[in-house]
């Protein structure tokens, strides 16, 4: 490789390698990473040697070849190396889940917010807290955390974790969200709106896997976007895309009353409510139904406007509204198309509830990539 000594080659080929065993789910042979990275079979086997004596890969037991001739070496990633915390406060709850390097959820603990969740030193404490929590119920020590992802509403700067604004909560205005959680526990952590944290998710786990312009919408209780343009997440100026709720002009704001759209609660007897009406909407009640004409009308005008904006391939429903996909999408269909509305798929998330949080795990990351896994190499 032109201007890399023989340090930096070995690097460059140990992060291959690493990179390659990583994104292999299941055992790896010699042969098939040689393959795979394109490197010789005998640099590969003395690259694994030192993976598997500083611990970031295991050599499985032999297995019988099934005649004469020795049976292929086996290698697996050592996922457990290390934890990744993906945290989210709502406005209800700090959720925590510990994660290995796959993203695989090994534990998760939750605390009650209350009132705390307008004061942001305190709801950080509860996040904390939750974390320490997760790791107990996951059995990792805490210095084997590695990084962390936080998800939470509002418009937060992605480089540095700074809340900069929070609808109906002026206190977290300014607030150093990620450092403080950082100071909190000792690991590196990012933050970022949880809606676009949910689209990420989506897009590399859920619905939207292969796609390239993807937007993830919820709307009900709180309303807001996260956006994937040309395969990457759009923050825009600051972080502010997708925070709808914002807008004076769509006018969408939080109803925390309307029967279905209590789906996007965090609270269960909330979602659980909903779901009885979106039960007697596919039975053909009539309050229910117009109920969820009424939602689907209001979700259908920002599709719209994100149509003829981001254009996006593929719209996923999210954030509770996956539960009623099967009454809501049909309707929503039909009032793009009496709005003359850009053709876009539909889709309900497939990652589910839990997509700020998983997101925040994979957000957590990318941040620590080439930390873990060393430079990228095309």
């Amino acid at each position: 490789m032109p201007g890399l000594d023989q340090t930096g080659v070995r690097r460059v080929n140990t992060s291959v390698v690493l990179r390659a065993l990583a994104a292999t789910p299941e055992d790896a042979t010699l042969q098939s990473l040689a393959e795979r990275t394109r490197l010789s079979r005998r640099t590969v086997e003395l690259i694994l040697a030192e993976l598997v004596a500083e611990g970031w890969a295991h050599e499985a037991p032999a297995e019988s070849a099934g005649g004469a001739g020795r049976p292929a070496r086996r290698f697996r990633f050592a996922a457990d190396r290390r934890a990744i915390v993906g945290a989210r406060i709502d406005t209800h709850l700090a959720h925590a889940i510990v994660c290995d390097l796959r993203g695989q959820v090994l534990g998760r603990a939750e605390r009650v917010l209350g009132d705390d969740y307008f004061e942001p030193e305190r709801a950080i404490e509860h996040a904390a807290e939750a974390v320490r929590a997760a790791a107990a119920d996951a059995g990792v020590p805490l210095d084997r955390l590695g990084a962390g992802g936080l998800a939470a509403g509002g418009v937060i700067d992605p480089d540095d974790g700074v809340v900069h604004r929070l609808v109906n909560a002026p206190r977290w205005s300014g607030f150093p969200a990620a450092p403080a959680l950082s100071a909190a526990l000792g690991v590196p952590w990012v933050a970022d709106n949880d809606a676009n944290l949910a689209a990420l998710a989506e897009f590399r786990d859920g619905a939207a896997r292969g796609r390239r312009h993807i937007a993830w919408l919820i709307h009900g209780q709180r309303s807001g976007a996260g956006f994937i343009v040309g395969g990457e997440l759009h923050r825009g100026a600051g972080g502010a895309a997708g925070e709808l709720i914002e807008s004076r002009v769509l006018g969408l704001a939080r109803d925390p009353d309307h029967p279905i759209g209590r789906l996007t609660s965090p609270l269960p007897a909330d979602r659980e409510r909903a779901m009885a009406v979106v039960r007697a909407a596919l039975a053909d009640d009539e309050e229910a139904t117009a109920a969820a004409r009424a939602l689907a009308a209001e979700i259908a005008d920002v599709i719209d406007v994100i149509a003829w904006t981001i254009a996006p391939e593929l719209v996923v429903l999210g954030g509770g509204l996956e539960s009623a996909a099967e009454l809501l999408i049909p309707l929503v269909r039909a009032r793009l198309r009496d709005l003359g509305a850009p053709e876009v798929e539909l889709a309900a998330s497939t990652v589910g509830a839990e997509a700020p949080l998983l997101g925040a795990v994979r957000h957590a990351l990318d941040h620590i990539d080439a930390e873990l896994y060393g430079p990228v190499v095309a």
